[in-house]
Parts: C-alpha cells; sequence; structure tokens
C-alpha cells in the first residue's frame, strides 16, 4: 500500500509581529495562501522507520532523526513503521514552510496508512504545521495555532525569487528589535481581485527589514519585481529569503518570469499559482 500527498509552499502574504508571550513565543497575525508548486511525501508499510530524500534540494535536509518528517512520524506514533520517502523540490530556508509542510504532509499520510487519527496538534512541530495541515487560505494568529479560513480570489500568478543564501527563522526573530506592531487590519476574504490587492497594500512583513540587513540580495528583488508590468503586489515570504510577485494576468507573470530569469540567472527562480482547494 503506498500513499501521497503533497507538500505545498506556504506564502506569507502580510506578517506582523504585534508582540511576545510569556512562554518566550512571538504573537503573529499573518495572512497565507499555498502555491502549487510543492514537495511531495510517499509512504509505504515497513519494518522499521526510514526515510529517503529525493530531488534538486535533497542535499539540503539531514536523514535522521532531526529530519522534521521522521519527527512528525514519531509524534502521530512513537511506536509506528513506514518508509517515508521525500522528493524535496522546495529550497531550505527559504520563508515557505517547506519543513513545515513536509511534516503535515507526512502526517496525512501516514494517518491513513497508519489508520489513526492526527491528534491535537501542539507547537512540537512549529508554528506553521497547523495551517500547512489545511493548505488552504487563512489567517494565522497567536504562533499558528489560530487559523481562520478565509477566501481570495481564485488562481493567482506567482513568480517566486531566491538567492543562494537562506535565514535561520530562530534568528530573525530573535535579532528582531521593533516585536510590538500594530495589527493586520480585518479582512473578512472577498473574491474580488481589486478588493484583494487593495487590502494587500495595508500589509506589512515586519521581519523584511531585519532580513535586508542580513541578506542585502532581497531589497534588489523586491525592487526589480516592483518594475515588472501588472505586478500587483510585492513581498518576502515569512522570515526570508524567497521574494514573491502577485501578476493580474499569465501573459504579464510569463513576461515578469522570464525579465527575473535574465536578471538573476543564478538564483531560485519559479512560475506558479495560487492553490485554494
Amino acid at each position: 500500500m503506498k500513499i501521497e500527498a503533497s507538500a505545498r509552499a506556504k506564502i506569507n502574504l502580510g506578517l506582523h509581529v504585534t508582540g511576545v508571550l510569556s512562554n518566550g513565543y512571538h504573537n503573529l497575525e499573518s495572512l497565507v495562501t499555498f502555491a502549487n508548486i510543492k514537495d511531495r511525501i510517499e509512504v509505504t508499510f515497513s519494518n522499521e522507520l526510514k526515510l529517503s530524500v529525493s530531488g534538486p534540494f535533497a542535499h539540503a535536509v539531514p536523514r535522521d532523526a532531526t529530519n522534521i518528517v521522521i519527527k512528525a512520524a514519531k509524534f502521530l506514533s512513537p511506536e509506528g513503521t513506514a518508509h517515508i520517502r521525500l522528493t524535496k523540490n522546495l529550497p531550505v530556508q527559504a520563508g515557505l514552510g517547506g519543513g513545515s509542510a513536509d511534516a503535515a504532509a507526512t502526517l496525512r499520510s501516514l494517518s491513513k496508512l497508519w489508520k489513526i487519527p492526527i491528534p491535537n496538534y501542539s507547537e512540537t512541530l512549529g508554528a506553521d504545521v497547523p495551517v500547512c495541515l489545511k493548505s488552504k487560505p487563512a489567517i494565522m494568529k497567536g504562533i499558528g495555532e489560530k487559523i481562520t479560513p478565509v477566501e481570495i480570489p481564485e488562481n493567482l500568478q506567482i513568480i517566486l525569487v531566491k538567492p543562494k543564501t537562506g535565514l535561520s527563522t530562530i534568528e530573525i526573530f530573535n535579532s528582531l528589535e521593533n516585536k510590538n506592531n500594530t495589527e493586520m487590519p480585518v479582512f473578512l476574504g472577498t473574491k474580488s481581485p481589486d478588493i484583494f490587492f487593495n487590502h494587500l497594500k495595508f500589509l506589512r512583513n515586519d521581519l523584511l527589514h531585519n532580513a535586508i540587513y542580513h541578506e542585502p540580495e532581497i531589497k534588489k528583488i523586491i525592487n526589480f519585481l516592483k518594475t515588472q508590468s501588472g505586478v500587483n503586489y510585492v513581498q518576502m515570504s515569512g522570515s526570508g529569503t524567497t521574494c514573491f510577485g502577485l501578476f493580474d494576468n499569465s501573459k504579464n507573470s510569463k513576461i515578469a518570469f522570464k525579465n527575473v530569469k535574465k536578471h538573476f540567472p543564478d538564483y531560485w527562480c519559479e512560475i506558479t499559482e495560487s492553490i485554494n482547494s
């Protein structure tokens, strides 16, 4: 028996850091969506718990118990056994929630393979895992545990650009100077592109300035994306270093993608679209 699951890239359209909780975690607010670019998880029965990794970014992830995929399996069942195959298509330290998406896909797959429910989640595997379990547009609050699904326009055209370097989420948060920023404006969801893009104008990524300090190329990428015809919104996702541009149609996004590839030939660049379900 073989079960497969997608681990889609998570994109933080906005990320507001609004305080620090008593347990030391940051209080966050984020509007997220998911893109049609993904890692893959495949699980089969085995007499031991083992992990195989392939794909263009396989070299960047550990194969031992420190891998979040193995941690997710042990979280679901400490004694469970299976052969987990991870196809790593998403870069690491990219702000795309790749590891969290992998963990969520592992939980979904092994839950079916082992026929056991996924238990109530804690922050054991990271703040992004709950929203990655759903993989649908949502507003996240708290440390990621408060999730409100929202409607956004279908099939947003997205260009992703990541420099060679990555950033540590923990380091970026810990070195953040201002941890008490204003909250996100209220968003109840919309299918209207005009209303949606107007709302995005009021969002920020409170980690952006700090990320640019550690990796100045981020600012160059953002500035270049802003010059492209048809771009509606440009931002950095999560703690970086991936930046993205949202476009109003596929024609403009394809032209912009060619320009981006030419301007940043050594960077990871992808063209994709949002997935709402």
